[in-house]
């Protein structure tokens, strides 16, 4: 009986090991197809979980009617894209007014760099190189950037248009019982939180160094550090290397650019190794490695959106998995422990 029974057993488990993967794939198609819907949508549930916070403090705590709650919550988040937006493009208008001296600085720092090449016996052709370095794209790039604003502009109408239904339907939505969707909630909005006041400071600390240097761009760049900050590793080192090559056009290669990137670099890992752990504690339940793993897949699918989503998207699939019998093991794998 026992002899019957084992090759029936191998055949099920095969099967559905093969019935997962085909699902899996289906799935991944259909977000990829679906991604110009799904990440606005995904977007403003997470952005939900903070506001809605917001509101029932505005609500309970200075007893403001629902509908006064609900429209200053909108008001602060357009407030404040709007105030991106602006900040975003006046910033880059100022560096291109100074972008000729920037490219001239850029030249002479070449220039020097390859006359020392060659009292090193590194014969290099200076010509092509400073042919090459004038005809770089850069600033074109820059003078190109306010198109791309365009669509994301259109991306946070349909963001807020759904925040918005979320927020005027939450009076009408009895109260959540079920505990997986609870919890999944309560883990994204602590992550969130936690996320955005280390983001925050990030931000804060870096604009007090760039602007101590007087380093051009810099509200913008701890702009971008703030934002960054919501990618799990790689945000981090991105937000220290992008300041680098205008540090390079505006002090040249010299101790100034080494003492601002190692400011910048003890700043970020103060914040992100030290601090942030200490808030979140356990944090998503998720291990590091399964946390880079769901960085790349999540970048393959929806870019630089699922950049920012994929922690908070890859811990609610796991508590998920962890209710359902039958993928628990594979929920302690994403948590780096093995089955029982």
């Amino acid at each position: 009986m026992f002899n019957k029974e084992k090759p029936l057993y191998y055949y099920q488990k095969t099967s559905t090991i093969c019935l997962t993967i085909i699902a899996a794939g289906i799935v991944t198609a259909m977000l990829v197809y679906t991604k110009a819907v799904l990440i606005p949508l995904v977007i403003s549930i997470f952005l939900y979980t903070i506001l809605i916070q917001m509101t029932n403090l505005l609500r309970h705590k200075l007893s403001f009617p629902k509908w006064l709650a609900v429209s200053f919550s909108i008001l602060v988040f357009l407030a404040l894209f709007a105030a991106i937006i602006l900040f975003t493009v006046n910033s880059i208008g100022d560096f291109l007014k100074g972008a000729e001296v920037y490219k001239e600085n850029l030249l002479g720092t070449a220039q020097d760099l390859l006359t020392r090449l060659q009292h090193h016996g590194i014969e290099i052709d200076q010509n092509s190189v400073i042919t090459a370095l004038r005809d770089l794209p850069l600033f074109n790039w820059l003078k190109n950037f306010g198109g791309k604003l365009f669509s994301v502009v259109s991306n946070a109408t349909l963001i807020l248009l759904f925040m918005i239904f979320f927020l005027l339907g939450s009076k009408k939505t009895p109260p959540i019982t079920n505990e997986t969707i609870k919890e999944m909630l309560s883990n994204v909005s602590v992550y969130l939180s936690v996320k955005l006041i280390t983001s925050l400071s990030t931000g804060i600390i870096i604009a007090i160094i760039l602007l101590a240097f007087k380093v051009k761009l810099a509200l913008l760049f701890a702009l971008f550090a703030f934002l960054l900050n919501f990618i799990p590793s790689v945000g981090s080192i991105i937000g220290v290397l992008l300041p680098v090559p205008v540090l390079f056009l505006q002090f040249g290669f010299g101790g100034h650019l080494f003492l601002i990137v190692g400011l910048l670099t003890a700043t970020e890992f103060i914040i992100g190794n030290l601090v942030e752990p200490r808030f979140l504690g356990d944090g998503m339940d998720l291990h590091p490695a399964v946390v880079i793993a769901s960085l790349i897949f999540w970048s393959l699918v929806w870019g630089v959106p699922g950049a920012f989503l994929s922690v908070p998207i890859t811990a609610s699939v796991k508590i998920i998995l962890g209710k359902i019998k039958h993928t628990r093991p594979v929920a302690e794998l994403l948590a780096g422990r093995l089955p029982h």
